[in-house]
């Protein structure tokens, strides 16, 4: 049987949960049945050599998407590799791939949609070029509702495929390798590290986690060594001016660090108590399962748990998103949590994960529906 061929397309490789899910859907997919190539705006690469040997095949060669040049390069890319499904990544993506198949039509266009919000102009575009996509993929519940209630798309055009980790590569972790981990951060075995391993935006909420460590060390429940790590790329100036404004308005110094962008997050992940993903919106999280994959328990927001990531009480905590007081009572709650407590959520976490949220999982759905919308 000749081996179908697969095309992702997609902005860059910059730091992102949805650049992580398609790496790592390359990775699990079947490589008897595909054949696979990637198509990017640029070379950027945060993902080292997780990226596979020679990838992306095809790069547009633009600053930004609607450089016509870019544009060009891209519709010779699909000319060039014939995909039978092309598989366009975000918003930027979605748009530019649908496009361009209008020039040069493979036998079926796959958009992911991995944000349950977008842009008006990107949902102006939506609603005008879904007719394009042979499916349109959700990966939550919650962005499925986003783009039939919200948008207007047919409701069979969409298919729900929630995401995924490798439990393999995410370890749970034991005293050793937390001991050996802290060690390689520079932190105290005795320290009680929050770690928040999101991009710096909005979304994010990181400003109302400051506010929340402000309002506790204030009425002095925050405990000496507690350390709240950022680990993100900025992707809104704004607010990493705001957080360094509220570190030092409330003299946190001592207890908020600024990482940056992380290339060993199962490292990072192995030091920290507990992961705080108090988002304003979300969809089935890759960083909650991972820090769940590894056995941390994780705080997350509603809004951000549709699918069920983490089960309230078992897993972590839930809290209303954007909700001040409740994001500080519920820190407060973590804080006076025993170590055996934290422990045990995280091993019912990653329980959790490898019964219900595993990466092969994911790529037998994608398997499946690359044969329904492009059978062999």
């Amino acid at each position: 049987m000749p081996k179908r061929r697969v095309l992702f397309l997609l902005s860059s490789f910059t730091q992102g949960g949805a650049q992580r899910h398609l790496l790592e859907l390359m990775r699990f997919l079947d490589p008897a049945r595909f054949e696979l190539a990637i198509c990017a705006l640029n070379r950027t690469n945060h993902f080292g050599a997780d990226l596979p040997a020679g990838e992306p095949q095809f790069v547009m060669g633009g600053p930004v998407y609607w450089n016509p040049v870019a544009f060009v390069n891209l519709v010779r890319a699909l000319r060039r590799f014939q995909p039978d499904v092309l598989h366009c990544y975000m918003n930027d993506g979605n748009l530019w791939g649908r496009l361009a198949s209008r020039l040069w039509r493979p036998r079926a266009v796959l958009t992911s949609v991995h944000l349950d919000d977008m842009a008006p102009v990107h949902r102006f575009w939506e609603r005008r070029l879904y007719p394009l996509s042979d499916r349109i993929v959700a990966h939550s519940r919650s962005i499925e509702r986003f783009l039939v209630q919200g948008l207007g798309v047919p409701a069979q055009k969409v298919t729900v495929i929630v995401n995924g980790v490798d439990v393999a590569r995410f370890r749970a972790v034991d005293a050793g390798r937390r001991a050996a981990a802290r060690a390689q951060f520079g932190y105290a075995p005795e320290q009680f590290l929050a770690l928040m391993p999101a991009r710096i935006a909005e979304q994010k909420n990181q400003d109302l986690v400051i506010e929340a460590v402000a309002a506790l060390r204030g009425r002095g429940a925050l405990p000496e060594g507690f350390r709240l790590l950022l680990a993100g790329t900025v992707s809104s100036h704004a607010l990493s001016r705001k957080i360094d404004r509220l570190i030092g308005q409330h003299r946190l110094e001592q207890h908020v660090s600024r990482l940056g962008a992380v290339k060993d997050m199962q490292a990072l992940y192995a030091t920290a108590d507990v992961v705080l993903l108090p988002s304003r919106t979300e969809a089935s999280p890759i960083a909650a399962l991972e820090a769940l994959a590894v056995g941390i328990p994780v705080l997350i927001s509603d809004t951000s748990n549709t699918d069920g990531v983490v089960v309230p009480g078992q897993h972590g905590w839930q809290v209303r998103a954007n909700d001040p007081g409740e994001l500080e009572a519920a820190l407060g709650e973590v804080l006076g949590t025993s170590r055996d407590e934290l422990e045990r959520r995280g091993q019912a976490g990653r329980a959790h994960v490898e019964a219900r949220f595993t990466n092969q999982a994911v790529a037998q759905a994608f398997t499946r529906l690359y044969d329904e919308v492009a059978p062999p």
